[in-house]
């Protein structure tokens, strides 16, 4: 969600050239499509790999090698699955104590669509989305953030964006396997030692996502050695930041989600597209293939009780209904708690991801026993009509959030303040 604003502003750039000289980058064509069967044995075991040329102008002041990678992780019912994501790496020696540490990134909301892939996107420069909208990485400077500690880092396409199944958008299991078998496939590929110390990083979605990989790192993922997680405005229940943005900016965001139901739950299909009227089937079928910018351009500040046949919001439909409301609750974050220290850092004025909900995931961990640093990060609320602007003030402290990594893999001990 926070990279809405770049994605917008490149939009407008760009749609202007038109289509004869902004041509869609082609979805990385056969690479992002795996053997069927899988030729891999185990989840972050490597199915291809390619050298690519990074986007020049990622702002890290040392060189850096990338490596799109396809590897085995596992969908919400752990069925092995082919994911997609790219490798980046400083091609200076590391000079630091032990192991070059590893970031397992988890990006913020791109789409629904294969343009969306940041595989894609740090290596094009600008790809338009299924409504020829155009699109770009905007979460560059972050990266360039942690590269230019020297820590290699691992960028998570996250399931079907790039590869052929659908986006299972904002929901914690499938996204918590594509972080950490991302962090396996980049020690497989060699960028650093199997028992080096690994950081997970993300905000908004990645910031759930990143939340999601350290409550399930310890059962899921004991061979890695996580030090610490950093989850930026985490959406911890998905139907509360779903129902906090329709009618705003974002409304576009619930068709994502809506195609992420059906990649996940195909026997949903029915029940879903029944609690949908004619204009609500166009939605659907429209946000699968678009990405961030292009929701807010076709889809921003409309109500998607206009979308239902009964007239409520698509959310409320959902929750209204026995058998989705318990898919529903199987998103919410908070159940168990993550075995390594993490920091949660949210604005109070957050337009997206209500504080209220963060604080209430992290006072949950804390009852469990878990080691919370909350960051409170306090900016005026700004056009909270708009349903963005807060959200995207809370993402700008990268500097915190990485001396905090660097402290855990140093050693030092975290300071922990539950809320």
């Amino acid at each position: 969600m926070i990279a809405a604003v770049i994605l917008v502003s490149a939009a407008v750039v760009f749609a202007s050239l038109g289509p004869a000289t902004a041509e869609p980058v082609a979805t990385g064509g056969s690479f992002y499509v795996a053997p069927n069967p899988l030729p891999t044995r185990a989840n972050g075991d490597l199915i291809r790999s390619e050298q690519v040329r990074l986007l020049a102008g990622l702002g890290t002041p040392l060189p850096v090698s990338a490596t799109r990678i396809l590897y085995q992780s596992a969908d919400t019912r752990d069925v092995p699955i082919a994911t997609s994501g790219i490798v980046l790496t400083p091609t200076s020696p590391w000079s630091g104590p032990g192991s070059r540490p590893l970031v397992s990134y988890a990006i913020g909301t791109h789409g629904a669509g294969d343009a969306c892939a940041p595989s894609i996107l740090l290596t094009s420069g600008v790809s338009l989305d299924g409504s020829s909208t155009p699109v770009t990485e905007a979460e560059a400077l972050s990266l360039a953030a942690v590269l230019a500690r020297g820590y290699a880092v691992v960028v998570t396409d996250y399931q079907g964006l790039g590869t052929p199944d659908g986006h299972t958008f904002l929901q914690p299991v499938p996204e918590a396997h594509a972080v950490l078998d991302a962090a396996r496939a980049a020690i497989r590929l060699g960028v650093t030692a199997p028992h080096a110390p690994i950081g997970i990083w993300g905000y908004s979605q990645g910031g759930g996502a990143a939340a999601a990989a350290a409550e399930l790192a310890a059962g899921y993922a004991p061979d890695l050695a996580v030090q610490g997680t950093v989850a930026g405005a985490p959406v911890g229940n998905p139907a509360v930041a779903l129902q906090n943005v329709d009618g705003k900016s974002l409304a576009g965001l619930t068709g994502f989600f809506l195609n992420g139901l059906l990649a996940s739950h195909p026997e949903l299909a029915p029940r879903i597209t029944g609690m949908l009227n004619p204009a609500g089937v166009d939605f659907l079928h429209a946000t699968a293939d678009q990405c961030l910018s292009g929701v807010v351009l076709h889809w921003g500040f409309r109500n998607t009780r206009d979308f239902t046949i009964t007239g409520q919001s698509i959310m409320d439909t959902l929750q209204a209904d026995p058998v989705t409301s318990r898919v529903l609750d199987g998103f919410v974050l908070g159940r168990v708690a993550p075995a390594d220290p993490v920091l949660i850092m949210q604005n109070t004025n957050d337009d997206v991801v209500p504080a209220r909900a963060t604080r209430e995931l992290a006072a949950g961990w804390c009852a469990k026993g878990a080691n919370v640093t909350y960051a409170n990060i306090d900016t005026p609320p700004l056009l909270p009509q708009a349903g963005i602007v807060g959200h995207l003030a809370g993402g700008i402290f990268s500097g915190q959030a990485v001396q905090w990594l660097a402290d855990r893999f140093t050693g030092l001990p975290s300071q922990p303040n539950c809320p």
